[in-house]
């Protein structure tokens, strides 16, 4: 029994990771690159163009979704995707009636590890989602294999990737600034997200029965518009 513990362990170390060093993501969708490439990529829902801020920069938020339609909401500023492509796989089967894409895109320091940056407040760390904030390139596209009907097909490579932009980029890890949790939710209590928060004992009081007044340090898109500008400093065409 302690030797299977042991290995049970060690899997899941080396489960791990592979999945923090991932330098590949995918993406389930719908649409041809011939679609995908006229959009010059895949946008967040609330972004019309590359290069904008949406109002939404919450990776909480982006994680939970619509709770009606577990699709984005219209104000999300990241894109989805997963460091399995078998959870590609049945989310086509399961959400797109068994017909799609699986795209393999190529990590870069905008993709944002869900797992990692939610902690154990994760709803759906199952899913190993790498959330890209501002969007995904279509020339970060390194292949695509087609779904047709529950069938998957041979993966097609992308005559227009960019190896010489993306190929030694890989993903941004964890970033507690970005998981904008809402105010009265207990993440705030614990470390890495308290340091985003400051709080002052209120005037007047004192003793166990004090209360607090506590802001965030900076709102969530500020903290975005930062990462952004960090992002762009170490992958200028990304």
């Amino acid at each position: 029994m302690k030797s299977r513990s042991i290995f049970c362990i060690l899997h899941f170390l080396c489960f791990w990771s592979s999945v923090s060093h991932a330098e590949y993501v995918y993406r389930a969708d719908s649409r041809p690159y011939s679609v995908i490439q006229k959009s010059k990529g895949f946008l967040p829902k609330g972004l019309p163009n590359f290069g904008l801020v949406a109002p939404d920069l919450s990776l909480w938020n982006h994680v939970n979704g619509d709770k009606g339609t577990h699709f984005s909401k219209d104000t999300d500023g990241y894109v989805s995707t997963t460091a399995d492509p078998d959870l590609a796989e049945f989310w086509i089967n399961n959400y797109l009636n068994g017909t799609g894409y699986i795209y393999r895109i190529h990590t870069t320091p905008n993709m944002i590890d869900c797992e990692a940056t939610l902690g154990h407040h994760n709803p759906f760390s199952y899913e190993q989602e790498f959330a890209a904030l501002g969007g995904i390139k279509d020339n970060q596209i390194v292949g695509w294999t087609p779904v047709v009907e529950d069938e998957v097909g041979i993966e097609k490579l992308n005559p227009f990737y960019k190896s010489e932009i993306y190929s030694n980029m890989g993903h941004g890890g964890a970033q507690p600034s970005l998981a904008a949790f809402p105010p009265d939710h207990t993440a705030w209590d614990e470390e890495p997200w308290a340091r985003f928060r400051r709080c002052s004992r209120l005037p007047g009081r004192s003793g166990l029965s004090a209360g607090q007044s506590c802001f965030l340090v900076q709102s969530n898109r500020q903290a975005g518009e930062k990462y952004m500008d960090y992002v762009k400093a170490v992958c200028p065409h990304c």
